[in-house]
């Protein structure tokens, strides 16, 4: 039995030597590292060279910038073993990572096992409060990935079958830069009969090395969100839960909210960027409204959004002054 880890590197010089150190502190001894460097400039492809120094385990692939889309495809076309995972190179893992996931999918016969993780900002980590260890059927799996935090829709903390992959022909969809493993993770829970979730955390999401403000600018990066969420939402609606197409479409209401108060503090000057998240608030409301699962506060701001750009951006401005978030 052998894991293939895949590790998709660009421009992350400064956090590649920990990554690829806590991988190779793995309990579990079978595996083998693919890192992929997709065409840096800051001096990671060297390292990358460097890495692969400390164990045979460990191979370099250097390609021509894709994105990280196409970095994961080219570790799937170039994996050897039966499991596949996609831990990013300026996280961490802990020692028990791969053996813990392999080990809960044969006790618990899943085609999928995913863990906890710890969530760390430079000041403090955090493990979030997840529900006990369980394992899912794929309808119930789904709603999971869809509508709660619970195991959250990121690649790096599930171990994926790499038969289900080939048989199934799926890869990381390379038009998209944003919410990409949500995409991949639609796609592959709904070849699943059995998930198994434990909520121990073994991996470290470092978010301080490109988690951006409430503030920080809207680029095409951020606006890739929202073809994301169309094409995840045309997934739902043919998939076993078609309910979830409205949940998919409430998403876009609640990004295109999101993006109101960045929009309006940096005085961007892009009247059909403004164009659009109303049309998309007024479009998307009653699909937002309808599966809302937020406070009555929340709900009541979304409501001034829907009415009013500029009044939910001067009522948010209240609200974080009077927060000193501002």
């Amino acid at each position: 039995m052998k894991i293939t880890v895949v590790v998709p590197v660009y421009n992350m010089v400064q956090y590649l030597s920990k990554c690829v150190d806590s991988l190779l502190r793995q309990t579990f001894q079978s595996y083998e590292i693919i890192l992929v460097d997709d065409g840096s400039v800051d001096g990671s492809s060297e390292c990358c060279d460097q890495e692969a120094e400390k164990s045979g385990k460990i191979h370099v692939i250097h390609k021509t910038n894709g994105g990280l889309s196409s970095a994961r495809n080219c570790g799937i076309d170039h994996a050897k073993g039966e499991y596949i995972i996609f831990p990013d190179p300026d996280d961490w893992v802990e020692p028990d990572y791969l053996e813990h996931l392999i080990t809960l999918l044969e006790e618990e016969n899943a085609d999928l096992s995913i863990c906890g993780f710890y969530r760390f900002d430079q000041k403090k980590e955090k493990a979030f409060d997840l529900p006990p260890k369980t394992v899912y059927d794929m309808k119930t799996a789904l709603h999971c990935l869809v509508l709660t935090s619970c195991y959250s829709g990121y690649a790096w903390n599930k171990l994926f079958s790499m038969k289900t992959i080939r048989e199934t022909g799926l890869l990381f969809d390379e038009e998209l830069t944003s919410l990409q493993d949500l995409h991949f993770c639609f796609q592959y829970f709904q070849h699943c009969n059995r998930i198994a979730f434990d909520p121990k955390p073994l991996y470290h999401y470092n978010i301080s090395s490109g988690v951006s403000s409430f503030t920080s600018p809207i680029t095409p990066r951020k606006l890739c969100a929202f073809t994301a969420y169309e094409k995840i939402a045309q997934l739902a609606k043919e998939s076993p839960c078609p309910e979830l197409e409205r949940v998919e479409y409430g998403q876009m209401f609640e990004r295109s909210m999101k993006y109101i108060y960045p929009y309006y503090w940096n005085k961007t000057n892009q009247p059909e960027l403004l164009a659009m998240l109303k049309e998309y608030l007024k479009k998307y409301k009653s699909d937002f409204f309808s599966t809302s699962t937020h406070s009555w506060r929340y709900n009541s701001l979304a409501r001034v959004a829907a009415i009013s750009t500029r009044a939910y951006y001067y009522l948010m401005r209240i609200i974080r002054k009077l927060t000193d978030e501002d």
